[in-house]
């Protein structure tokens, strides 16, 4: 399936202003037909940003709405885990109805150094801290800090991660915890040797609540993690495999099926796998829990390469993953999304080059795909589509159909959450 973008007139991707919000009867709360898009603008003065701001809208391009305001200096984000920047965890809650997100402090040098997680309802209120203390993002030397939250996709149940303490190796362990949206049954789920691993990010929970995947930062090298799944109702944790590139560093963040059943990761070649074992660098990997067995996500003609990097998506029933490629008859500057069989046995482009709207683009610029979400019954899938020349970049964001159905663009922003049925 392919499809072009036609000229349209959309929202402007940069746009500053404040806004106020008036608190609204949560009753009134509802989720908007057919579909909920979160997402993020940045504001950039002279080449560089200055804050970003959440918004939300209908994955139709109806009922835009700004959940938090345009701050200098700070900026809305979904978590503080991320890849290549994109997020990996859920913000939505269950229902839609809810959202978490970081208010954070930022530089190039040293990233996001500072910031307070909070809940905000879909209509922009926002409840008090999530954590106590003055910093969520704070060295575990100086006091708690907690790097992934994530919102369970059943029940009220939120889990989340400390921060990774690269300094004193032993003296704080790497837990994931779990805890109500108000704080209750806040318990520990499962830790890490605090010997050999510092901190845990990238948590991805399974579609049914019953799994969790999670990434643990080594202490031997923190660039890289080994990757486990978590049972929730046990607490028990299979180790999945080791030796990865961690996704804060780069590494490309994999995906979860809706029963747990079936994982898909990046690999190096220090993961000493005898199947998914690339000769240099990294390559995905899809792994079938139940039986173990290992297939290389690969285009054996060698004319299309899987992007390594970034986030991996996998469909509910864990046929399929959605990764990155580009074609070497094209060139890198393009990369599209491909449906890849878990199996092995083939694989299917099913994007075409989205078009910038801003006339002053360079038409040559590096454009690429970027997954964010797979509808419930696998269907659609929510992407942005990244053109970037030497400016700030443009991201559109739009829904495909696998189907054969019609794909179509949402508005422009850095999609990173999607409720829909």
């Amino acid at each position: 399936m392919q499809f072009l973008v036609r000229g349209r007139a959309v929202v402007a991707l940069v746009c500053v202003f404040a806004a106020a919000f008036a608190a609204l009867p949560l009753t009134t709360v509802a989720q908007t037909s057919p579909g909920t898009v979160l997402f993020s603008r940045t504001t950039y003065s002279q080449g560089s940003q200055t804050s970003s701001s959440i918004f939300s809208i209908g994955d139709d391009g109806s009922n835009l709405r700004q959940l938090t305001p345009y701050v200098d200096n700070e900026y809305d984000i979904p978590s503080v885990s991320a890849t290549y920047n994109m997020w990996l965890t859920n913000a939505f809650n269950p229902k839609g109805t809810y959202s978490v997100f970081l208010r954070a402090s930022y530089t190039f040098q040293r990233g996001y150094y500072a910031g307070k997680y909070f809940i905000v309802s879909a209509y922009g209120v926002r409840t008090p801290q999530m954590f106590g203390g003055a910093n969520d993002l704070q060295d575990p030397s100086v006091g708690p800090g907690y790097g992934s939250v994530s919102w369970g996709p059943t029940g009220d149940q939120i889990a989340y991660a400390n921060v990774a303490d690269l300094h004193t190796t032993g003296a704080h362990p790497s837990c994931v915890r779990l805890m109500q949206s108000t704080g209750a049954n806040n318990h520990a789920l499962w830790c890490a040797d605090r010997w050999n691993y510092w901190g845990i990010e990238g948590i991805r929970w399974s579609g049914n609540g019953g799994s969790l995947m999670v990434y643990a930062v080594r202490t031997s090298n923190a660039l890289m993690a080994d990757l486990y799944v978590i049972n929730v109702g046990t607490g028990t944790a299979t180790l999945v495999a080791t030796n990865l590139n961690s996704p804060h560093n780069g590494g490309g963040a994999g995906d979860i099926s809706y029963d747990g059943h079936e994982v898909i990761y990046q690999t190096t070649r220090d993961t000493n796998d005898p199947v998914c074992n690339p000769s240099a660098g990294s390559m995905w990997c899809a792994k079938n829990l139940q039986t173990g067995q290992r297939v290389a996500l690969v285009d054996s003609s060698n004319i299309v390469s899987f992007n390594p990097y970034g986030i991996g998506l996998i469909s509910p029933d864990g046929s399929q993953a959605f990764l990155m490629g580009s074609n070497s008859t094209v060139g890198l500057w393009d990369q599209e999304l491909y449906a890849v069989k878990t199996d092995g046995s083939t694989f299917s482009k099913i994007t075409s080059p989205c078009v910038a709207v801003d006339p002053a683009k360079d038409p040559n610029a590096l454009l690429f795909w970027r997954p964010v979400r797979v509808s419930p019954d696998g269907g659609r899938i929510l992407a942005n589509c990244d053109y970037s020349d030497n400016g700030p970049p443009e991201v559109q964001i739009w829904v495909l159909n696998l189907t054969g159905g019609s794909s179509h663009f949402v508005t422009n922003g850095v999609a990173y959450d999607w409720h829909t049925q």
